[in-house]
Formats: C-alpha cells, sequence, structure tokens
C-alpha cells in the first residue's frame, strides 16, 4: 500500500511493505531526489536495517549460550507494516515480534516508524519498544538511495562519477579511514584504508570507489553526509548527530546512478567473531518497558 504525505514544499512517498521511502519530490519543479529501484541494479530505495546490520560471521549470532540464525540486515524490510496514524504531512508505521521473528531474535518488541516533513526536510524516526522481560540487545540503520546524478527533466545526464560526497565534522583538511570489507564474505577484515577529502571535507564518486563494498566511516565525527553535484552543489543531506557509524555505498559498476548514505547503530560482524550478542560493537540495548529511539534526517536543495 503507498501512502503519500506532503507539505508546501515536499511530497513523499510510503511504502507499507518494509515501510520503504519510495519518493521525495520537490513540488516547485517535481524533481525526484531517490534512486528508482532498477531492479537491473538495485531493487530497493530505502530499507530498514533491523535488528541486524549486514551480515554476521557464518549467518548467525549466539545469546544466552544458544545459536539463532540472522539474515543480512535483519527482517523488518521485508514485513508488512501496519498503519498506525496518517495525517497530511505525517505518518506511523509499526511492526510486532511474531513466532518468525522470535524465532530467529528472541525479544518480543514493536517498531514504530514515523515519517514527518517538515519544510524542505523529511524526518525518520525509529521507536523500539521492549515488549519482553529482559534487556533488548539490536542494531538500527537507515539505507536511503538518492539518484546519482538527479534526472533533469526526468533524464538522467551524467553519470554517478560526476558527483561528490561531502563529509561534515571532520577538521578541515583531515582525511578519514574506511573500515575494510571482505566483499566475498561481506564482514569486516580488521583494517582500515584511508579516503582522501579535498578542502571542502569531500571526495569524488570515482570509478571504482565501491570495488571493496560500501565505505564505512567509524567514530570520526561524522554528523552530516551529502551528495554534491559536477557543479559543486549540494542536493540533498543526510543528517543523524549522534550516529557512531556511516556507510557509503552503491554497485560497483558507475553506470548504477545512485548512492546510498547509510546511518548506522550497529555494524556487520568482523571475519571470525565469535563473541555474544550483546557483545557486538555498537550494539544498542533497551530495558523491558523502555523504548529506545533514534532517527534521521533528509535535507533536500529546493
Amino acid at each position: 500500500m503507498r501512502i503519500t504525505i506532503e507539505n508546501e514544499i515536499l511530497k513523499a512517498e510510503l511504502e507499507s511493505f518494509g515501510a520503504e521511502l519510495k519518493s521525495l519530490v520537490s513540488k516547485k519543479d517535481s524533481q525526484e531526489y531517490m534512486w528508482e529501484a532498477d531492479p537491473a541494479f538495485w531493487g530497493k530505495t530505502s530499507p530498514i536495517l533491523f535488528p541486524f546490520i549486514g551480515k554476521l560471521e557464518g549467518a548467525a549470532y549466539n545469546y544466552n549460550d544458544k545459536k539463532y540464525v540472522a539474515d543480512k540486515h535483519g527482517f523488518a524490510r521485508d514485513m508488512d507494516y501496519t498503519l498506525v496514524s496518517k495525517e497530511e504531512d505525517r505518518v506511523v508505521f509499526s511492526i510486532e515480534s511474531n513466532a518468525t521473528t522470535l524465532d530467529k531474535f528472541p525479544f518480543p518488541f514493536v517498531l514504530e516508524v514515523e515519517y514527518r516533513l517538515e519544510g524542505a526536510s523529511l524526518m525518520e524516526q525509529w521507536r523500539v519498544h521492549n515488549k519482553g522481560n529482559e534487556t533488548m540487545y539490536f542494531s538500527m540503520g537507515g539505507h536511503p538511495a538518492f539518484a546519482c546524478p538527479l534526472k533533469v527533466n526526468g533524464v538522467r545526464e551524467g553519470r554517478r562519477t560526476d558527483c561528490f560526497v561531502k563529509l561534515y565534522g571532520v577538521n578541515e583538511g583531515q582525511n578519514v579511514l574506511s573500515t575494510e570489507m571482505n566483499v566475498e564474505k561481506g564482514l569486516l577484515t580488521g583494517e582500515a584504508f584511508p579516503v582522501e577529502l579535498d578542502k571542502t571535507g569531500s571526495f569524488a564518486v570515482a570509478e571504482h570507489i565501491f570495488d571493496k563494498d560500501a565505505l564505512i566511516f567509524e567514530r570520526q565525527g561524522v554528523t552530516k553526509v551529502a551528495l554534491v553535484d559536477k557543479e559543486g552543489a549540494e542536493y540533498v543531506r543526510v543528517e543523524a548527530d549522534s550516529c557512531p557509524v556511516w556507510g557509503v555505498w552503491s554497485m560497483p559498476t558507475s553506470d548504477a546512478s545512485y548512492v546510498c548514505i547509510e546511518p548506522w547503530w550497529g555494524i556487520c560482524d568482523s571475519e571470525g567473531y565469535d563473541g555474544n550478542l550483546q557483545d557486538r560493537p555498537y550494539t544498542n540495548s533497551v530495558e523491558p518497558g523502555k523504548i529506545w529511539q533514534e532517527g534521521y534526517k533528509i535535507s533536500v536543495n529546493v
């Protein structure tokens, strides 16, 4: 089921399956900012990552001396959400644990996903309700994919390599480190490599920049990540001040005309990880009867 919310500046379309943002359009000029989910490259637009981000070692994890099978990015992106409430510029969806989720993730929960338009920005907010009797451990993340480059009057001119990614929060002149991924396994190697920034804090979306999967920036002061066009104009920005890990990803081929800017409260496993669920890096926790709340903001140049 498609749901539309709008204000005087923006119109957003959300799909109840996965509570996924599918479209974000400027009403002034009908400019679409989201990736069109072409299945030839990647058939998603903005999946929600819960209760895991990326892959786990052995596609499983340990909790209370029991091993559980875990799907890449968890299961929230592949569930039908209930429409909780709808206003002109705001919508709330929810899912709750069931027999299938409890077999993979042994915690009773309710996950609420709220989208709200404020001026030229879209707020995506998550609320994780612990409905059980013990502390709940989980990861949570966004995965929005933005057109790169934008289409002009419905036609895409140029390629992804015309664009730049700008990082906010790093010191001027400072380069950053990207945590290295083993592409075949989808797990962290324990190594890192430098990403050189120009004087604006930006790096080019070069031809082979995603050959090693996502660029991953851990705890380096990044608070916002933006896409910049070939003219040097920033056209979309993702903001999450408290986010500990940022992923920037697309398919390796530059014919894939999108870039994902991903705020993560969690991370995939490192190769050989054999610890418990609660000891995984960046794992979040919420006590029984309490609510964990986080989210991010997408702002566009209108």
